[in-house]
């Protein structure tokens, strides 16, 4: 007879097979039938019984344990270190995920107009009704004292809460205090002991750098947001760092953008720019918004692309797949970082003892016709 858990795991669906593995493991810890304590299969067991390589089904039990589902003993094997609560006894009435994003009241948007956030929400939503859980969604301005004294009542309506691009270390020393579940998501520079989903800014910047430098560029600009942001300061941070390493020029006049994340900031930045440093080849932008803006402007002055100045954009949203040329970008695992973040909220939620882990998602380059090898 076919093992009714070989029908668990399915190949032909966007869900990767680590992450439907991991979602087998915790049914298997729910259902109490890997009880507190005991030791789980071993990974050649596991592959065989779900039809996945043992690199899969390794990946995904050495996930769940950097997240406190389990114990490793040398010698021994991999131990259930917590006992998680049943889905079934997970009430509606009850279960409700808050996913907030720390932004300033100038700079929101609709939320669909933002590629990047409403990736991440998609995600969210997708996690947080396969946990059957409601979700909750709000902006916060974590910089004004009126949002934050308002943002209890929010608090009274969650059971856990996703955060993102957080800034202020009081509001979240507020969030610990009411022993509220609680995951970051982004780049943030508060150094407090809660679990964090993030993602490699600075290797991805160093990348392109690297990627533009090896394609014989040496004036590379770039087009930011504003530097008053913990994301936006890393990225600056990295492109110095990593053009200095390829003993090439980074001085501050090679960079411009501090008005935000959108076309027209990129738009303007990049007019200044090829304006003050006319021998630019390379432009690395710190998201595609910002590099939408530069191509227009690049157009507008006759500069083509890639001919004369090639183009890097951040988050590999579709606009950059759509953009004219169509737009290299750094690809941000927005979505799995999104489900990454709600799956720990939900198992922070059933075990409040776990303890705080970082979940970090590398940053590829996806190469498109913006990119140009020099000659």
């Amino acid at each position: 007879m076919k093992d009714k858990d070989l029908d668990i795991i399915q190949k032909n669906v966007l869900e990767s097979m680590q992450a439907q593995v991991e979602n087998f493991i915790r049914g298997k810890i729910e259902n109490g039938d890997w009880p507190l304590g005991s030791k789980i299969p071993s990974e050649r067991d596991l592959s065989e019984k779900l039809d996945v390589s043992r690199t899969t089904v390794r990946n995904a039990v050495q996930a769940l344990t950097n997240r406190g589902l389990f114990e490793r003993k040398i010698g021994q094997g991999t131990f259930v270190r917590v006992q998680l609560a049943p889905q079934a006894s997970r009430s509606p009435d009850h279960g409700t995920i808050g996913y907030v994003i720390c932004k300033e009241r100038s700079q929101r948007k609709p939320l669909a107009s933002e590629a990047f956030y409403f990736d991440v929400f998609t995600g969210i939503e997708e996690e947080t009704v396969k946990a059957g859980r409601h979700l909750l969604f709000s902006y916060l301005d974590d910089t004004n004292p009126d949002e934050i004294n308002a943002f209890t009542a929010f608090m009274d309506k969650i059971d856990g809460l996703v955060l993102e691009e957080a800034r202020n270390p009081e509001l979240i020393d507020r969030i610990l205090e009411r022993r509220l579940p609680l995951v970051l998501i982004g780049p943030t520079a508060i150094s407090r002991p809660v679990d964090m989903v993030t993602m490699d800014l600075a290797g991805g910047v160093r990348t392109a750098v690297r990627a533009l430098v090896e394609g014989g560029h040496r004036f590379i600009g770039m087009i930011n947001g504003p530097l008053r942001l913990e994301s936006a300061r890393i990225r600056y941070l990295a492109w110095q760092e990593a053009m200095r390493a390829a003993g090439l020029d980074a001085e501050a006049r090679f960079s411009d953008g501090d008005e935000g994340w959108t076309p027209e900031s990129g738009f303007q930045a990049t007019q200044r720019l090829i304006a003050r440093c006319p021998e630019l080849t390379a432009l690395v932008c710190a998201n595609d918004l910002l590099a939408i803006g530069a191509l227009s402007a690049l157009n507008r002055a006759g500069i083509k692309v890639p001919d004369r100045i090639s183009v890097i954009g951040f988050d590999d949203t579709e606009l950059a797949r759509h953009a004219t040329p169509p737009l290299s970008s750094m690809r941000i695992h927005s979505r799995s970082m999104a489900k990454a973040a709600v799956r720990r909220v939900v198992e922070r939620i059933e075990n409040e003892e776990l303890p705080p882990v970082v979940i970090g998602f590398p940053i590829d380059l996806v190469v498109r016709e913006s990119f140009r090898t020099l000659t």
